[in-house]
């Protein structure tokens, strides 16, 4: 009786406890495309209102970066991250660093522009629709950050927030800026 005991807990402790992402460091990131809320601000980044990350990482990028720091958010869970985002933007997007932000969890492209616009983002919040990114990802738990090398291949996976995720970020960069 133990034994079963033990695998019905060990079971809803699985069940319970954060699943990884179904991606991993060193491995290509997944290329997309991905309609921009915030079309202004895509049209000024890559020319377009559709962003596809092979326009910033790979093999044959448009517009060649450091990194690509890839947040996936829930829209109703605020925007402290975007801003937080949008200082590493601010402090890296010369040397090298697009930011892209992947908003989930709103009814449409008009409440994410409604939240977003008084921030004055200066990079590319994408909205994917059917969750089909997040999918192919295996995002389970957002926020869900993803650095990107420039080269396209996964840099670092985490869930930087809050404090600390300005810091987090920092110090996954760095080492991309030396390359």
């Amino acid at each position: 009786m133990t034994s079963l005991l033990l695998a019905i807990w060990m079971g809803a402790t699985a069940l319970a406890a954060p699943r990884p992402p179904a991606v991993s460091p060193g491995q290509p990131a997944l290329v997309f495309a991905l309609s921009a809320v915030n079309e202004e601000v895509a049209t000024q980044t890559v020319n377009k209102v559709q962003v596809s990350l092979s326009d910033f990482a790979g093999i044959m990028p448009g517009h060649p970066r450091s990194a690509v720091v890839l947040h996936f958010y829930d829209v109703s869970r605020g925007t402290a991250d975007l801003k937080v985002l949008n200082r590493i933007h601010r402090r890296y997007g010369s040397k090298g660093v697009q930011v892209l932000a992947v908003a989930e969890g709103a009814q449409s492209s008009q409440e994410i522009a409604d939240r977003i616009t008084p921030l004055k983002l200066g990079f590319p919040v994408l909205r994917d629709v059917e969750g089909l990114v997040k999918s192919r990802y295996g995002v389970k738990d957002l926020p869900l950050t993803i650095v990107i090398e420039g080269n396209g291949n996964i840099f670092a996976i985490g869930q930087p927030k809050g404090d600390g995720m300005e810091a987090e970020l920092e110090a996954e960069i760095q080492p991309l800026l030396k390359r």
